[in-house]
């Protein structure tokens, strides 16, 4: 048997120059199998690239159903040398066979001591060298770069080889000089990297053995070299692999994004302009710069911005003149953004942000054909999806619902069950203008492609989106360490209108409740419970079961509070305050008069008594009087009483802080109120009155500018002089006497007149 004859070809970037030329090569080859660096068990996937309805950018997802956080994603763009290589493969009849490490291996490897950097370009690409003193270890292609006087390697190699695109003897080029680095530098491998070439060699001897005549191998061009020879290291490649462990693996396809794919992804570093690499490949090279320029000048003027065709002539110009004196032998995307940037921007680059992201990263969104593999909750939330008319898009874009309507309320379950499913896919946002009632709700919805991954994670929870939810929000109720959260929990379940999950939620608050004697939980509780109730109607959900349990926590909660407020420091006192005011809200929001009653006794009696901390009496005294349970009389005389002389100051502040608490109004608008806190600071002594108004000054912060403006006025203001007694006026009698003739006379011709 003949034998055959081996082709590599090593690819380093992933531009339109690398497919081009690996197409070209290819061509005049005409390979009958061609190895592709792509793991093994992705092989079968690839068939699918024949579907027309498969449209890149799209990536490769191989995950392991078990533990799903091990996935990986292997992108495509239509200028992939990779993908070019398989369509050539399937227009000319030759099979393509998958030679890397199986993903089903690396997700068995235990954790390794280094990560693979495939500096020379694969899929794991290196990222740009930036540095001037460019790392070696991490990108050997710097050596030569700096050798040529770059200090990027990345733009050496864009220059030198990347700029000629369909030369097919580039390859040969590429394997020479990887093979010189790799004896120059000599760099020791990561455990990985040595595991994926023995795994690659091992399948091109048994390509081999098959009596291909022509083989092809498309690999990283770091590796190419150690692919040379078939029978190199061959006993050592079998000792390597041999008692892997395997994971289960499963593949599909998921969309991409040009956005996704122009950072790190599987291409390492990234592609950093993927519109303009698809410009380069779709078009001949006469024309790529002036149709850029050209898009770059329309959608300008798309934005209401001023670019004529004479700037876009002259930008062209521009191009052509940098590219000229920097020796390039095409205008690159820097020299189209410095020429976009003098010409169309008038010197400014903040005007051409849309140029950046439409026309060098771009905004495509790849597409697959519908019959793809996909877990039962994919399918059930394609399905759902379809059924609400909400196409998941990676641009962020806002929603509106009215939960009146039927769909907009289904959405608004759907939402919030991938939300508590850990599926961001939904944010919800603060509701403005005229709509801010309870039958609204603002969203921002925004599908990045990897969002595919967390619905696979969540598949373990159930075949459907509600399944998934109810058994993910029963499972956390269960660890969840406090009544606090089980609350919020239960009423983002009633939110989503999780059903089966309510009764163990309900359980775990009751079995929670029962066991809890801090009031801080039980206040804490109290107001998420009290919203559920609220918007049942609205949501259309059953809220008895929630009744039952705010109907037995009420009471507890109003028994207990006077005893949380005595004894605290004010940090503590703070802390609680916050969750009292919460909760009196909330009880006002049940408007039933038989726990506003409990409530309003339980403020009452925190504010009577002497071992409550100050804040809090203050803040009840507040409260109290806002609700018009106590009136102002009443509110006067705990004032005074609070800041009677024999209070130490400290109590005194902190009663004052908690009862301004928010709002000035209420000295604003009660003068007997503001001359009581006036005259106790008026009779302070001089160095207790400088230790006080510090304090204080916490207490009026929070007021409004004109409520400090008023107050002023009103300390500004001459008290008014109270009436004298009738008595103590000194009056003339005799004197007034003598005006009395001429006021009759006035008074008589008044009347006659």
């Amino acid at each position: 048997m003949p034998a055959s004859d081996l082709r590599l070809f090593g690819i380093r970037h992933h531009g339109p120059g690398s497919a081009a030329s690996l197409v070209a090569a290819l061509h005049a080859f005409r390979p009958d199998i061609v190895l592709l660096e792509c793991p093994a068990d992705g092989e079968a996937a690839l068939a699918t690239l024949r579907d027309p309805a498969l449209i890149p950018p799209v990536a490769l997802l191989l995950y392991n159903p078990k533990q799903q956080g091990q996935a990986s994603f292997l992108p495509f763009a239509e200028f992939s040398p990779e993908w070019q290589a398989v369509q050539w493969c399937f227009a000319n009849a030759a099979h393509v066979r998958c030679f890397d490490l199986p993903m089903a291996l690396r997700f068995g490897l235990d954790k390794l001591a280094n990560q693979d950097t495939d500096a020379a370009g694969d899929d794991a690409a290196t990222t740009v060298a930036d540095a001037p003193t460019p790392d070696f270890e991490a990108d050997p292609v710097a050596y030569i770069a700096r050798l040529a006087g770059y200090s990027d390697s990345e733009q050496w190699w864009e220059t030198h080889l990347e700029q000629a695109p369909g030369h097919a003897d580039t390859f040969g080029v590429v394997l020479d000089m990887m093979t010189a680095l790799r004896n120059e530098l000599r760099r020791p491998e990561s455990p990985e990297t040595l595991l994926r070439e023995a795994y690659m060699r091992e399948t091109l001897r048994a390509t081999l053995a098959q009596g291909y005549a022509r083989v092809a191998v498309v690999c990283g061009a770091w590796h190419a070299p150690v692919l040379t020879d078939p029978d190199f290291q061959k006993k050592e490649d079998k000792a390597r692999l041999k008692g892997l462990k395997k994971a289960p693996v499963e593949a599909t396809w998921i969309p991409w994004t040009y956005e996704r794919l122009s950072f790190s992804s599987g291409y390492g570093a990234g592609v950093l302009s993927p519109a303009w690499y698809e410009l380069l490949f779709t078009t001949p090279r006469a024309q790529v710069v002036t149709q850029w320029m050209v898009r770059a000048a329309r959608l300008l003027r798309s934005q209401d911005l001023d670019a004529s065709s004479a700037h876009a002539i002259e930008a062209v110009r521009l191009a052509d003149t940098l590219a000229a004196v920097r020796g390039l032998s095409l205008p690159g995307i820097g020299e189209l953004q410095e020429a976009a940037v003098a010409l169309l921007g008038g010197g400014y680059s903040e005007g051409l942000a849309v140029v950046q992201r439409a026309l060098v990263v771009g905004e495509k969104l790849g597409e697959v054909p519908p019959g793809q593999p996909a877990t039962p909750l994919q399918q059930d939330l394609a399905q759902q999806q379809k059924a609400l008319r909400l196409k998941p898009e990676p641009v962020a874009k806002p929603l509106a619902l009215d939960l009146r309507q039927d769909t907009h309320l289904l959405r608004s379950h759907l939402l919030h069950r991938l939300r508590l499913l850990g599926i961001g896919w939904g944010q919800p946002q603060q509701v403005a203008g005229g709509k801010a009632g309870t039958f609204h709700e603002e969203w921002e919805l925004h599908w990045p492609p990897d969002m595919a991954l967390a619905v696979i994670e969540a598949g373990r929870w159930g075949n459907t989106v509600l399944a998934a939810a109810a058994a993910h929000a029963t499972a956390r109720a269960a660890e969840a360490p406090s009544l606090e959260a089980v609350s919020h929990l239960l009423e983002e379940a009633l939110r989503a209108d999780l059903g089966p999950a309510v009764p163990a939620l309900v359980a775990r608050l009751e079995a929670l409740g029962a066991s809890t004697r801090d009031v801080t939980h039980l206040l804490a509780a109290l107001p998420p419970l009290v919203q559920v109730l609220r918007y049942g109607s609205v949501r259309r959900t059953d809220t008895t079961q929630v009744t039952q349990v705010v109907q037995q926590l009420v009471p507890r909660l109003c028994i207990g509070l006077p005893g949380a407020c005595a004894g605290l420091d004010l940090d503590a006192a703070r802390s609680l305050l916050d969750k009292l005011e919460a909760a009196h809200a909330a009880i006002r929001l049940l408007q039933e008069a038989g726990h506003e009653g409990e409530w309003y006794a339980a403020l009452a009696a925190v504010q009577r008594s002497t071992a409550s901390n100050g804040l809090l009496a203050g803040a009840a005294a507040r409260l109290l009087f806002d609700t018009h349970q106590a009136t102002t009389d009443a509110t006067a005389t705990a004032l005074g009483l609070a800041l009677a002389p024999a209070q130490p100051t400290a109590y005194a502040t902190a009663w004052m802080e908690g009862f301004l608490r928010g709002s000035g109004l209420v000295l604003i608008h009660h003068r007997e109120l503001f001359d009581l806190l006036d005259a106790w600071l008026g009779s302070l002594p001089e160095d207790v009155f400088r230790a006080v108004v510090p304090l204080l000054r916490r207490a009026f912060a929070e007021f409004s500018p004109p409520e400090r403006r008023q107050l002023m006025d009103l300390a500004g203001a001459a008290p008014p002089t109270p009436p004298a007694a009738a008595g103590a006026l000194d009056f003339d009698w005799e004197r007034g006497a003598q005006v009395l003739p001429f006021l009759r006379e006035l008074v008589g011709v008044a009347a006659f007149s």
